[in-house]
């Protein structure tokens, strides 16, 4: 960046602390919600194999891979992909589920927004809820516009 004609960038600031290279002066975007799962890491094995599915539970965190269900299913709820438009963040603070997401029309000038939150031990469903209710919202017209571009 200090060898570069630029103005600005965003970068991954995880990425860049693990390599040590985060400016003293960067700052925080925490008014932007990340893409749906993103960062999260899976691990799959065989059903059938038992001791690659002990070692890979050995691994599992369930309140990532709760976060990350929510995130995701918020995300195939309104027939999302890589390209769309769709942001989401389920936190887990003290067995409680917080969520937020949001989806942006095509040009980016309309944005729905919700925020829920559950109590963890039954927010299995938080991501298809939260869909549900931005599609009351009127994110249908959205997606609609979207599947047609």
């Amino acid at each position: 960046m200090e060898e570069s004609n630029w103005n600005g960038a965003i970068f991954a600031a995880a990425g860049l602390e693990r390599i040590g290279l985060r400016p003293a002066n960067s700052i925080e975007l925490d008014w932007m919600l990340p893409a749906p799962a993103q960062g999260a890491i899976m691990v799959v094995c065989r059903e059938k194999d038992m001791e690659s599915k002990d070692a890979c539970m050995a691994l599992n965190d369930s309140v990532t891979a709760l976060c990350t269900k929510i995130e995701r299913d918020f995300l195939r709820a309104l027939l999302g992909g890589c390209s769309t438009p769709i942001s989401a963040l389920a936190e887990w603070k003290e067995g409680t589920i917080l969520f937020r997401g949001n989806i942006l029309s095509v040009d980016g000038k309309e944005k729905i927004e919700i925020e829920l939150d559950s109590p963890s031990s039954v927010a299995d469903d938080l991501g298809n809820k939260a869909a549900q209710q931005l599609l009351d919202k009127g994110a249908g017209k959205i997606v609609r516009d979207f599947r047609n571009a």
